[in-house]
């Protein structure tokens, strides 16, 4: 995944495409598989494995050393740190045609990928005499760093680890950490 990225990277920079493929990024994608002219393919193959040479010292990395999954502060506007704790992540960009996305943006001081969008909330939902449902949520459920749910669910979101969800009043409660009753 880690070259297929980068060559993909390649492709939409510098790749040259029929104007009919504009709007329509899978189709462009696939142009660039396989119908663009074979030399420019490999010319564009040979920099994104030079580029990962000089980014990360050799081509043949793992996905999960570069597309990592931080979460350092509750700002809206994330920050990241190449130096500061991460976890892998398997997923990818929509733009590859991952159903469970996970795009990602480089700063420029960081050589990792860290994910900015995507799916966010992911829930399986069974309808019958009781409805049962399971979910998964990227990072935790709280903005505030010093929350212990700030990142409790991160684990779980890179690994695909449902959760059962809370859904009558009676499992609700008995989940309950603490309880709030206005005006008290």
């Amino acid at each position: 995944m880690s070259l297929a990225h980068f060559y993909g990277i390649r492709c939409y920079q510098e790749g040259q495409s029929p104007a009919v493929y504009d709007k329509k990024p899978m189709e462009r994608l696939n142009y660039f598989g396989t119908e663009a002219p074979f030399r420019e393919r490999l010319d564009l193959f040979r920099k994104a494995i030079r580029e990962m040479e000089n980014r990360y010292g050799t081509w043949e990395i793992s996905w999960g050393d570069i597309n990592r999954f931080q979460r350092l502060s509750g700002k809206i506007e994330p920050e990241f740190d190449d130096d500061k704790p991460s976890l892998p992540v398997g997923m990818a960009s929509g733009n590859w045609g991952a159903l469970a996305a996970y795009g990602n943006n480089r700063a420029d001081r960081n050589h990792k990928l860290y994910g900015i969008r995507g799916n966010s909330f992911v829930a399986v939902v069974e309808f019958g005499e009781k409805v049962k449902a399971k979910s998964l949520l990227a990072g935790g459920q709280s903005g505030d760093p010093d929350s212990p749910h700030f990142f409790d669910q991160a684990q779980r979101y890179v690994t695909a680890q449902f959760k059962e969800v809370a859904f009558y009043k009676e499992d609700v409660e008995k989940r309950a950490q603490s309880r709030y009753h206005p005006g008290e």
